[in-house]
């Protein structure tokens, strides 16, 4: 990547499609901004939303005037510029069937943990602790015994772990214990923790509090409504 070029993701206060990228740049020593969609537009998203490819973030925007959307697509150009791609045809394209794979957890779960309260957030959760989980941790557990090494092909991380480290950590907020019965993935996310960066990037987001009755995010000492809505006027 030109030492010049600059990335701007633009998105919401949700803790979802941007955290694999922002965690991968973050990982590389890769400088972005962060711009909620109605920061940088200076309008609500209601206002904007029209005017969106397809209406919907996140989107990536390189040197200002180039626009990457649909947030698989952002991650797998980031992983060019962040040496987290295998060069290895094969392996390319293992490594994106791992990726696939845990976005098919994003519903319920990005939503489940962000947006839901009240009876949505606990049939969605229970759903979730008993249907998707244990289903979906099988997997990849089992895919964890394919390589040797902490991650999912072997000792270097590549764009998979950081989606399915996102993935894991949202299952967690869920219940503490969801991966007691998967020890290689509990290495898994022990090691992700280890990785340079992370634990900083990890440190300094924001915190998501109030999970199924309130969520929202403590933004520079505020709390902001998780979501594309917040109770912000232009």
């Amino acid at each position: 990547m030109n030492s010049q070029t600059r990335l701007k993701l633009i998105y919401a206060n949700m803790r979802a499609l941007c955290e694999a990228p922002q965690m991968m740049m973050w990982y590389a020593n890769i400088p972005y901004s962060y711009n909620m969609v109605w920061d940088f537009y200076k309008k609500p998203w209601k206002e904007i939303k029209n005017s969106i490819y397809f209406n919907k973030i996140p989107i990536l925007i390189i040197d200002d005037n180039e626009y990457i959307w649909q947030s698989n697509t952002i991650i797998r150009y980031l992983s060019k510029l962040t040496n987290t791609l295998p060069e290895d045809p094969f392996l390319s394209a293992y490594a994106d069937s791992i990726f696939e794979s845990t976005h098919e957890m994003f519903v319920p779960l990005n939503p489940t943990v962000n947006i839901y309260i009240g009876d949505t957030f606990l049939s969605n959760k229970e759903n979730l602790l008993s249907n998707t989980f244990p289903k979906a941790f099988n997997n990849f557990e089992s895919l964890m015994e394919k390589f040797d090494g902490d991650f999912f092909l072997g000792k270097k991380p590549f764009y998979c772990d950081f989606n399915a480290y996102h993935y894991f950590s949202l299952a967690l907020l869920l219940d503490k214990n969801i991966l007691s019965d998967y020890p290689l993935l509990l290495k898994f996310m022990e090691s992700f923790h280890k990785l340079k960066n992370i634990k900083d990037y990890l440190i300094n987001r924001p915190q998501l509090i109030d999970i199924g009755v309130s969520p929202k995010f403590i933004i520079n000492k505020k709390n902001i409504p998780t979501g594309i809505n917040p109770n912000k006027k232009y």
